[in-house]
């Protein structure tokens, strides 16, 4: 089928270097960009570089028209006592102003973290859209809850109240997207609001379940074990949910704490995968009876969860992973520990076929087509923009 065509030109601002996209944030702003370049938008390309994340890399060229690195400042006296969020003051760079000037093109600042200039005198006059990712200072509100240090906890409330200041600048942009369906009439409040759920790598529609290898009589609950919300859901299974199965719990995922290990070491119907390779990853995933997922904290959509549904069999979700009734349809949707446990016994004597598979499919890609999401956002742009119409 012959890619569309358009003349858009568009600048796309992101917070971090979307390659390899090896983390939940970052698979949205990966894949966006793909879509678009797939889709024949002309992209000049502006991302933010920083220890400890990915570098600059030649991968990205496929993708854009142009493509400039900035490095990301570091905490410094004047930026942590600042009145602007550090997410979003460590991202002021006077050369991304320069680049943004040089033409007239609509400008994509893909997430709160890269707006900085987003009300520059210089830029008043441009179409500008934001991609909200979550409602940010609710996000930084329900880590600090559930952080044990005390400097980090003062941080993220800080943080958190700033972002909720900055968030106003938000006020009259030609667009929000929204990645959580649930978050619209949030955003609603501030400007035009469009649901447009997240990018990531998808085959779905092409698996096979009856040819997707050995079929693990195991639960596998699988995040970035770095973050504390995850952590505290793996020891919500670990304690409440394990003692009620004899079936094998496997946690998987990045860095998981000296803590967690230790945690999982005495369970005895429980193992820990610390830090699988991608590939590994993907085929727990595959290969697991069972994917549940369990979260404590409902900000935007976990890109874990989508991950399961594109390649896993059964899937248990708590409420709060669900998305204003999205997942309601493709997963077993429980919440008490009993509730959970009873359902996995249950499910553990189920086959899951591919007429389920193709079932899921359907309601899957009315929210999760890559394609049609990425058409979403050029047919606002290019409505919003009298010189492409």
């Amino acid at each position: 089928m012959q890619e569309k065509q358009t003349e858009l030109h568009l600048h796309m601002i992101a917070f971090d270097v979307p390659s390899p996209p090896n983390y939940g944030g970052i698979v949205d702003v990966f894949y966006k960009l793909k879509t678009l370049h797939e889709l024949g938008v002309k992209i000049i390309y502006h991302c933010f570089y920083y220890r400890g994340h990915n570098k600059p890399t030649d991968v990205l060229n496929q993708y854009c028209e142009k493509i400039y690195y900035y490095k990301r400042h570091k905490q410094t006296f004047k930026l942590i006592f600042s009145q602007l969020p550090y997410n979003v003051s460590s991202r002021n760079n006077d050369e991304l102003l320069q680049n943004l000037k040089k033409d007239n093109h609509p400008i994509f600042f893909d997430g709160l973290q890269t707006c900085f200039f987003l009300n520059h005198q210089d830029l008043k006059k441009r179409k500008r859209y934001v991609r909200g990712n979550n409602i940010e200072h609710l996000y930084y509100a329900e880590l600090a809850k559930v952080e044990r240090k005390f400097w980090k906890r003062h941080y993220l409330n800080r943080e958190a109240r700033r972002l909720e200041r900055f968030e106003k600048n938000l006020q009259d942009v030609d667009g929000i997207f929204a990645v959580a369906k649930m978050d619209l009439g949030h955003f609603s409040t501030y400007a035009k609001t469009y649901h447009v759920p997240p990018f990531f790598k998808t085959d779905i529609g092409q698996y096979d379940v009856n040819k997707s290898g050995v079929n693990g009589q195991y639960i596998l609950f699988q995040g970035n074990l770095a973050v504390r919300e995850n952590e505290l859901a793996a020891k919500f299974i670990l304690d409440e949910v394990a003692p009620l199965l004899k079936h094998k719990i496997i946690i998987a995922g990045k860095s998981p704490s000296n803590w967690l290990i230790n945690e999982v070491s005495v369970t005895e119907n429980a193992k820990i995968i610390a830090s699988p390779p991608i590939v590994q990853m993907d085929a727990l995933i595959q290969h697991a009876h069972i994917n549940l997922l369990i979260t404590f904290q409902q900000t935007g959509i976990k890109l874990k969860l989508l991950h399961a549904l594109e390649f896993g069999k059964h899937i248990v979700i708590n409420s709060l992973m669900d998305d204003a009734g999205i997942f309601s349809e493709i997963c077993h949707i429980k919440n008490g520990p009993e509730d959970i446990a009873k359902k996995i016994n249950d499910l553990m004597k189920v086959d899951f076929t591919q007429e389920e598979f193709k079932k899921r499919h359907e309601v899957f890609s009315t929210y999760f087509d890559n394609r049609k999401n990425g058409e979403k956002i050029i047919e606002v742009i290019t409505q919003t923009v009298p010189s492409i119409r």
